[in-house]
């Protein structure tokens, strides 16, 4: 009313805008709402300390904020010098980090899942391999187990394995980023912790880990990645979580691969889907080979095709930019991109700016 911009204690440097200005990512939860959800949370770092969680309901179109956070601290109690050795507040939510591509959604739990937590907040953050779960049925957080060995730093990407029920992650090289680690969300340790890790294995990739984008192929049972700094598609084995990682033969019209960039899945095309901010709004699908895998991951061609918008139809990168005052990251997405599978329809979710639409593509 005076003008001037709030600076609650939990404010940073940035503020709530950071929720996607600042490295973060999304998930469509897809039993929150008649059609699904987009969930938001985060922030992180030095730009934004508040643990409030937010939805964009498909259905509605409208943004709803599910909880308020951690708002009745002072000033000391965010940032740093402020420690959590748990990475949760006393009211029992997580220290919003950088999400990055580390956020999945779980159908039958109805969970939000953050795979690492943070025991400070501030420019030196301090990272922890402590998984983090906001049920969408009660909106209440609850968190698994710290892993005493896995360094699971900025830059990491994930996907959620759903017929093993395991969130597979790999961490970023930052901070000696040293993990393929698989959660399991389910069960209660009797010790105020949920879930159980898998074993941990090396780093896969060491040395071009940070912000590549990962998706598995249910048909093919594979973990798909974008590894942007050898421009390549690569495959791992949930089977076989030890095995290198394989390199895998595009053809077709595929982009140059970027960082921060999404790759999901859509059920009803059966094809994998890519997309950068970068690449002007075209939609990347990408088919999967037709003979069958034979355990490596490397079988078969995948056949990359060019989705682009007609001209004078809505071009939603210089769209979002010309409505927001934000437009900070321009090359980030992140999990902000989703694929939303709703009677048998499949359609890309873009989630841009605080302040800008939210966008959507029918690929069917």
């Amino acid at each position: 009313m005076l003008g001037r911009p709030p600076k609650s204690p939990w404010h940073g440097d940035v503020g709530f805008s950071a929720i996607t200005e600042g490295w973060n990512s999304a998930v469509y939860a897809s039993r929150f709402g008649a059609s699904g959800s987009m969930i938001i949370f985060g922030g992180g770092h030095n730009d934004y300390f508040g643990s409030d969680v937010h939805a964009f309901d498909l259905a509605s179109r409208e943004w709803r904020r599910l909880s308020d956070g951690y708002v009745h601290g002072g000033q000391r109690d965010y940032g740093a010098g402020a420690r959590y050795p748990n990475s949760v507040y006393p009211d029992g939510s997580p220290l919003p980090p950088h999400t990055y591509d580390y956020v999945q959604y779980d159908r039958l739990g109805n969970d939000y899942i953050l795979f690492k937590g943070q025991t400070e907040l501030g420019k030196q953050v301090k990272a922890v391999a402590i998984p983090h779960l906001f049920n969408l049925d009660t909106l209440r957080w609850r968190h698994g187990p710290e892993h005493r060995t896995a360094i699971l730093n900025s830059g990491g990407w994930t996907t959620w394995d759903d017929s093993r029920r395991v969130l597979w992650g790999h961490s970023g090289d930052d901070g000696g980023g040293n993990a393929f680690i698989g959660f399991h969300p389910d069960g209660d340790n009797g010790n105020g912790t949920f879930g159980r890790w898998t074993d941990r294995f090396p780093n896969k990739l060491r040395g071009i880990a940070n912000h590549n984008a990962m998706r598995i192929d249910p048909l093919r049972d594979i973990i798909v990645v974008s590894v942007h700094a050898r421009d390549e598609l690569h495959s791992l084995d949930p089977n076989d979580p030890a095995r290198e990682i394989v390199r895998l033969r595009s053809v077709g019209s595929k982009p140059l691969l970027r960082p921060f960039a999404a790759l999901e899945y859509a059920p009803n095309i059966a094809r994998l889907v890519y997309f950068s901010p970068l690449d002007d709004g075209i939609v990347y699908t990408i088919a999967l080979p037709h003979e069958r895998d034979s355990g490596s991951g490397s079988s078969g061609t995948w056949t990359w095709e060019a989705h682009q918008s007609p001209a004078g139809m809505l071009q939603p990168i210089a769209d979002a930019a010309g409505h927001s005052r934000f437009v900070g990251n321009l090359s980030h997405v992140f999990g902000r991109f989703r694929i939303a599978s709703i009677e048998g329809v499949d359609v890309a979710i873009l989630v841009r700016h605080v302040d800008s639409p939210v966008y959507a593509w029918k690929l069917n």
